[in-house]
Parts: structure tokens; sequence; C-alpha cells
């Protein structure tokens, strides 16, 4: 219909907004199912992190993985209250990097587990979905992001 602003942009960003917020919490709950396993121990992985020395996280740059991996959960929490509160641009931005830290760690988790023959050996289950969570995450940022802000209104006269 002329003249009249189209819905659209606001139904993709709030679809956006809901899968991100879906994709946020399924991959921070992601963080906390097995991601290592000892035996019959599983460890999620926070309790990875912990494990000084641990494929090579000792040091400076041990504490800056730490830092950055416990700094994700807290991040989730801040896009999903920026979201509800319908700052959805800045939201999104927020979760493009969530997403792309996230995702990228569990993928090469979830690439390198998959051994169960192993004494020692990544579980799956835990990267796989905060892996999931992270692509729905972005997914969801990019919808938000890629959806017109304004519309214009066409006049019969042709200005607008």
């Amino acid at each position: 219909m002329r003249g009249t602003p189209s819905a659209e942009p606001t139904v993709r960003r709030r679809t956006g907004a809901v899968l991100g917020v879906i994709g946020l919490i399924t991959a921070v709950v992601g963080t906390f199912l097995p991601w290592l396993r000892s035996g019959s121990v599983t460890r999620t992985s926070y309790e990875v992190l912990a494990l000084r020395g641990f494929a090579g996280l000792d040091g400076v740059s041990g504490e800056v993985v730490r830092g950055v991996w416990v700094g994700l959960t807290p991040l989730a929490v801040c896009c999903v209250v920026l979201w509800a509160v319908r700052f959805r641009r800045i939201a999104a931005c927020l979760a493009l990097i969530f997403g792309t830290i996230a995702g990228t760690v569990a993928a090469l988790a979830a690439v390198q587990g998959g051994n169960e023959a192993a004494l020692v050996g990544i579980s799956v289950i835990g990267p796989v979905v905060t892996l999931g969570g992270a692509v729905l995450g972005v997914a969801g940022a990019i919808t938000v992001l890629t959806a017109r802000t304004r519309t214009a209104i066409s006049t019969p006269g042709g200005a607008p």
C-alpha cells in the first residue's frame, strides 16, 4: 500500500533479536556442559581452564585466555539485556564478538574431540552445543544488523 511504512524491518529486527537471545543462552549453557573427559570424570570448559598449564595455558597468555572466556557469560547477559531494552544494534555488535570468540573455540574443540578410546579426550557435547548457540547468536545479530531502520514513505506527489 502506498504511503504507509512496511512492518517488515521491525519484524526482522525482532526475529533476529529473539534468535540471538536463544543462541546466546544456548552457547552459555554449552560452556557448562562437559568439554573434557578423563576416564569417567568430565570437566566443563571452566574446569578445564582452571587446570594450570593444560594445553599451554600458563603465564600471561593463560590469564588472558581465562579472563576472556570467563567474561563471555557477562557479555552474553549484557547482550540479552540490551536486546530487551531495544538497543538491538549495540546488542547485535556485541553478539557478533561473543559468537566469534565462543564459536571459534568451540569449533576447534569439536574438531579435536570424538575419540572415545582415548584415556583423556575432548567430550564433544559441550563444544557442539556452544558452537550451535554461537552460530544462532551470530545469525540473529546479522539479521538485526541487516534490517533497514527506516522506511521511506512516499507521497503521491513524489516528494518524501
